[in-house]
């Protein structure tokens, strides 16, 4: 049985697959590819950061930490907007913002600048990510609506892989300056795309009347448990994922893998969370969600707390940052899609869009606590044991959302 969709499908939405359809979550596929390069390259330049500025670990981290301030303001405070104003004009506006964000960072000068352009880049991402969760969601076949929003997310690790392979290859030659100049401008190219194929129509899901629409309604009697529980999944969930999106370099390198090989890992973890997002995607046309996502980050509570307890040669090493990319992200991911069906699309943007920011609440506590514990000198071992803990809750979480989804349905 596949995760139980909650609302009635918008009326728009096709009976089977559209030529239209396949393009916009093929545009929105590439759009969440260019969060990945805009969000994990600062995890791939970051030593080389530190060493030209001569920062340490904790204010890297609060580097870290500007991206996911900027996606909490975009999710929760311009993705809303798009419940009333349409998908496309908000679209169309995050993009805007993550281009110049980006192309600006590659001229900063001061750690204060980077904070700030990082605010920008972020504010773009937190809203597009719900806008595009929420598209997808409209435009695939009902029974399709969890591969579709699932496939979407896979773009994110699927760019940060070649991200990886890039800025290894390229960092030595051209710096860190360019490289951020030139991933901005990758971002303009789907700017056009985006213009012409989307359009200006508001979602109804011809439930309207007589029920809160915004914020309110994500507190309605009807969405109110699950809305807490998929806050709190989203809050673990993130708090863990950035901490390894950010760190996993750094970390492989406090493992004892060259920079160089520190990066390949980090491409490495990103390959494995791209295959275990599509894997997500396609099982959950029959698993449902709710079991499916809880094992998979049990799993990769597992696989972290090995990466940290147990020394490995550097082949192990990068089978491990697979391994867990494979289970963390790709187990994550599979939230998405749950959120984009617990509610209906009067409401979904913005559902979607306060649950990236208060899960970047827990984002921006991953990055910053990792770095102060590293700062600190905390053991391997001791540091990831303790964001097993976080991890484990946001399964739990996760368990909870399909649950009270079903009593509801049922009743």
């Amino acid at each position: 049985m596949a995760a139980i969709a909650i609302d009635t499908p918008a009326a728009s939405a096709p009976v089977h697959w559209t030529r239209r359809a396949l393009a916009i979550v093929a545009l929105c596929f590439a759009i969440n590819m260019a969060d990945g390069v805009d969000v994990t390259i600062l995890s791939f330049i970051a030593p080389r950061i530190q060493s030209d500025w001569g920062i340490a670990a904790d204010v890297m981290g609060t580097l870290f930490s500007a991206g996911l301030l900027g996606m909490a303001i975009g999710g929760m405070f311009i993705a809303p907007l798009a419940d009333r104003l349409g998908r496309r004009r908000i679209i169309l506006a995050a993009l805007l913002l993550m281009s110049i964000g980006m192309i600006a960072s590659g001229f900063v000068t001061s750690v204060a600048q980077f904070f700030a352009m990082r605010v920008l880049v972020g504010a773009g991402i937190g809203t597009v990510l719900a806008a595009m969760a929420a598209l997808a969601a409209e435009a695939a076949p009902d029974r399709h609506r969890n591969l579709a929003v699932g496939l979407v997310q896979a773009g994110y690790p699927f760019a940060a892989v070649f991200t990886g392979l890039i800025v290894a290859h390229l960092l030595p030659l051209y710096g860190w300056h360019v490289l951020l100049a030139a991933a901005g401008a990758t971002t303009v190219l789907l700017f056009p795309i985006a213009w012409v194929l989307l359009t200006d129509a508001v979602p109804m899901d011809g439930e309207t009347g007589g029920h809160r629409s915004g914020v309110g309604g994500l507190f309605a009697d009807e969405f109110r448990a699950r809305t807490l529980a998929l806050w709190g999944a989203v809050f673990f969930g993130l708090m863990v994922l950035y901490f390894i999106v950010s760190w996993i370099p750094k970390l492989s390198i406090e493992a004892g893998l060259s920079e160089t090989d520190g990066i390949y890992a980090g491409a490495l973890y990103n390959l494995g969370a791209f295959i275990g997002t599509v894997a997500m995607s396609v099982l959950a046309v029959r698993v449902p969600l709710g079991r499916l996502v809880p094992t998979m980050l049990v799993c990769a509570a597992a696989a972290m707390f090995w990466f940290g307890a147990v020394a490995m040669p550097v082949g192990a090493t990068m089978a491990n940052a697979f391994l867990i990319g494979m289970l963390l992200q790709g187990g994550y991911n599979g939230v998405w899609p749950l959120a984009a069906g617990t509610y209906p699309a009067r409401v979904r943007a913005t559902g979607v869009g306060w649950a990236i920011g208060i899960g970047r609440s827990g984002a921006i506590v991953g990055p910053w606590l990792g770095g102060e514990l590293m700062a600190a000198k905390v053991p391997l071992p001791v540091l990831f044991g303790a964001y097993c803990v976080p991890l484990l809750a946001c399964a739990t979480c996760a368990f909870l959302v399909n649950r009270v989804a079903r009593r509801a349905a049922d009743a």
